[in-house]
């Protein structure tokens, strides 16, 4: 992992390296639907290096804002992709294998988005840690929805789930949250994901319980380690776990994230399909289920392009949980990202 104080010619290689990918999914989520994904970060480029994070280890830990590519091309691919597959998202969805808040030019893409998209919500899902930044906050002022994460109150835990660039402290997380609820005026949702063995005592999560009641979101969501993580061993609550953590928090506004539903309309034959589970398992393991399910295919199909992607080395199997879950193969990964 590489620590960045990050160059004009790391900013020129981060938009190379990202080149027209911007648009994926749509992503199965288990608490927006069928969420199409914006992402204008290089992977795995980010402010955190979560140990529970399914799109891998952090390679470029960092906290300074760049404009990775140009907000106009971004939109462009999204506005092509909504013209090629109408009707096939819930939600559109500033998320990504890193943190969408280093896009310094998040402001104007989420403007000319809503202006573009209006009858879409508009979310952002953010680890929370620029938040203490007005120019951040005022950028996402433009979002329907911002999901920012808390998974810890006590600094020690803070640092060893999170992992944070240099100059992110629990205090600065803490100020930036407060301050971004006085000001922001849409959805604020708070997830608090939770690791077996690290921030699962009922003293730290009584903790995150007073500080979602100064925080005051509209709603709080519980999140555990469901798809694979970052580190091997680390794992997630079981769902006696999960409900005894929810009775600790106060109000109606607790929920626990639950399985992933996805809408079975099936809108036949899609040419593009490799290419678009290629897509979406680049940034996230994916059960076939789930990307039959989001991408609107068949299962069969869905079942036949996986087959096909798994003979070419392209795609592998993995399982976690019980599950079998698709992601890039070792082999494969670096032909997706040069294609």
């Amino acid at each position: 992992m590489r620590v960045a104080s990050p160059s004009p010619t790391h900013r020129l290689q981060g938009s190379a390296s990202t080149g027209t990918h911007t648009i994926f999914g749509p992503v199965p989520s288990r608490r927006l639907g069928r969420s199409l994904g914006i992402d204008v970060i290089p992977p795995k480029t980010c402010s955190f290096d979560c140990i529970y994070c399914e799109s891998g280890r952090t390679t470029l830990l960092t906290m300074e804002r760049q404009l990775f590519l140009p907000p106009e091309s971004v939109f462009e691919d999204l506005r092509r992709h909504c013209a090629d597959h109408p009707g096939a998202a819930d939600i559109l969805t500033l998320s990504s294998a890193g943190e969408p808040t280093l896009y310094a030019a998040l402001g104007d893409l989420l403007a000319m988005i809503k202006h573009g998209f209006p009858d879409l919500p508009l979310a952002v899902i953010t680890n929370g840690s620029l938040l203490w930044d007005p120019s951040v906050r005022h950028d996402l002022k433009h979002a329907d929805l911002v999901i920012p994460s808390l998974d810890a109150v006590t600094p020690a835990i803070f640092e060893r789930i999170n992992r944070p660039c240099e100059g992110v402290t629990m205090d600065l997380v803490l100020e930036g949250l407060h301050a971004f609820r006085r000001e922001y005026r849409g959805r604020l949702h708070m997830e608090i994901l939770l690791v077996a063995g690290h921030n699962d005592l009922p003293t730290e999560i009584r903790k995150l319980a007073r500080v979602m009641e100064t925080i005051r979101p509209d709603a709080v969501e519980l999140n555990t380690v469901v798809r694979p993580p970052a580190l091997p061993g680390v794992a997630g609550l079981s769902e006696t776990e999960m409900e005894r953590a929810r009775s600790l928090f106060a109000g109606s506004n607790t929920t626990i994230v639950g399985s992933y539903h996805g809408k079975k309309t099936c809108l036949g034959e899609d040419r593009q399909l490799e290419s678009r589970i290629l897509a979406l398992v680049g940034r996230r393991p994916c059960t076939a289920l789930e990307m039959a399910h989001s991408l609107s295919v068949p299962s069969g199909q869905m079942e036949q392009a996986v087959e096909d992607l798994v003979k070419a080395h392209s795609i592998e199997a993995y399982a976690h949980a019980g599950s079998v879950y698709f992601r890039i193969a070792r082999k494969g990964h670096q032909r997706h990202h040069e294609s």
